[in-house]
């Protein structure tokens, strides 16, 4: 199987990519902590502005998660991770509609204290959805990558004569 090379950097990538997304994360939620309070030095308008790149940065990298197939290579290599594979894949919709409620709710919110702890929870809702999806993903690469391995590095057998 030639393929290993090939989705072991496409898992690498995806691992990058995932770090990637943190740090917007983490920039977001600080966008959304300094929107409130007594010394707010942010706005409703940050805010926005953070949750539209993590919502761009999410659909671009599902778009390049899907056009590199990794995830079906996975199940193609075991049968048994077809559904766990295709169940993945659908929660990238409900995890970009999510993230456009939230810019939604931010974007109604009246910059008060009650709103910013709704946005805030909302937000860590969001987040950890994302992180749901992206320990099943991860399992999913690694049973499937176990797999990979086995097809690809001989077993050394013993001989009687050894």
């Amino acid at each position: 199987m030639n393929s290993y090379p090939k989705t072991h950097q496409s898992v690498e990538h995806l691992l990058a990519e995932h770090r990637r997304l943190h740090v917007m994360l983490r920039l977001a939620r600080s966008a959304i902590l300094h929107s409130g309070g007594p010394d707010r030095n942010g706005t409703t308008a940050d805010v926005v502005r953070v949750l539209r790149q993590v919502r761009d940065s999410f659909a671009h990298h599902f778009a390049e998660e899907e056009a590199s197939k990794c995830l079906e290579e996975v199940a193609a290599r075991c049968p048994k991770l077809c559904e766990q594979s295709r169940r993945i894949q659908s929660e990238h919709s409900e995890l970009l509609r999510d993230t456009d409620k939230l810019i939604a709710q931010a974007l109604d919110s009246a910059q008060t204290v009650e709103d910013r702890v709704a946005i805030e929870k909302a937000f860590d809702d969001l987040c950890e959805q994302l992180f749901a999806h992206e320990a099943a993903e991860n399992e999913l690469l690694r049973e499937g990558s176990a797999i990979g391995l086995r097809d690809e590095v001989p077993v050394p057998t013993l001989t009687r004569d050894a």
